[in-house]
């Protein structure tokens, strides 16, 4: 009697073959970690740097509010002078925590190292006279510059 020649037939796949085989693999995935890691490390190092950058700059600007006067009821206006290593640009003024809306002039302006400027506004809470106000000016850096005023 014959037996079948599947039950006798002991053929496979040669150890060269599957040893092939197991390195393409491997290598694949190593290259598909490696894209991974290297795109997703890129954004960590490039957010760390635009940090590192941005902090630097708010070290370097400086200024201050020289004077602060009202010619006219509820009408302010703040000299600023930028004493910093970098231009900066004023983003923002407050009041008792009010933020002013209403700018004459001054505001988004570029101030160079050493330059005085003047910014303009109408208050938004009712000055009286012989009160004492905080006044917060804000860089667009996000540098902050108090003084106390007696109107």
């Amino acid at each position: 009697m014959k037996t079948s020649s599947f039950v006798h037939d002991k053929r496979g796949v040669s150890e060269i073959i599957s040893s092939v085989i197991m390195l393409l693999i491997v290598s694949v995935a190593g290259v598909a970690v490696y894209s991974y890691s290297t795109g997703a490390l890129s954004s960590t190092t490039s957010f760390f740097q635009l940090d590192t950058n941005s902090k630097e700059n708010r070290v370097q600007e400086r200024f201050a509010v020289i004077a602060v006067w009202s010619n006219q009821p509820n009408r302010l206006n703040l000299t600023v002078l930028n004493y910093g290593q970098i231009d900066l640009t004023i983003d923002a003024v407050y009041i008792n925590s009010t933020s002013v809306t209403s700018y004459l002039g001054g505001i988004d302006r570029a101030i160079g190292k050493g330059v005085l400027i003047q910014v303009c506004f109408t208050s938004p809470i009712t000055i009286q006279s012989g009160s004492i106000y905080n006044i917060v000016v804000v860089s667009n850096r996000g540098s902050r510059n108090a003084i106390d005023w007696k109107a």
